[in-house]
């Protein structure tokens, strides 16, 4: 593809093919939520899933990362369907609006966060209560 041929595209199109950015996020955010699964992002390094409860421990870091890891790769499964989808009906119809279609994979992208986060959240109370066990706790007084 030249400069040319993109010249040549229609807004239209040009707005479909920009879904492409939003399967290349979603595969953005599994690379970082499998890096901080296999160690290779600390829970001080600024990247990942980061909540209180995920970020608590190194434990809590790991865990909530494995977790989140199979809901990241849906993720980005979901991400790709909506995407081709929207380009086909896109084209299909080829009006002014078309383009606006290649918007509508962020929100896989975006809504995806929501149970990576929920699902994170759950083992890094797991991974904490098991942490905790064997330890007595401390009484107010």
């Amino acid at each position: 593809m030249n400069a040319d041929t993109l010249v040549s595209m229609s807004d239209e199109t040009l707005g479909l093919l920009a879904g492409v950015l939003a399967v290349v996020a979603a595969w953005i955010v599994f690379a970082m939520v499998r890096a901080a699964a296999q160690g290779h992002l600390s829970r001080d390094s600024g990247f990942g899933l980061v909540t209180p409860t995920i970020k608590k421990t190194d434990a809590t870091w790991a865990a909530g990362h494995e977790a989140a890891l199979p809901v990241a790769k849906k993720t980005i499964a979901a991400t790709a369907g909506v995407w081709l989808v929207a380009l086909v009906i896109g084209l299909i119809v080829k009006a002014d609006w078309a383009g606006y279609l290649g918007l509508v994979p962020y929100l896989a992208v975006v809504g995806g966060f929501v149970p990576m986060i929920r699902t994170a959240n759950a083992a890094a109370v797991e991974a904490a209560k098991k942490g905790s066990r064997g330890r007595k706790k401390k009484r107010k007084r």
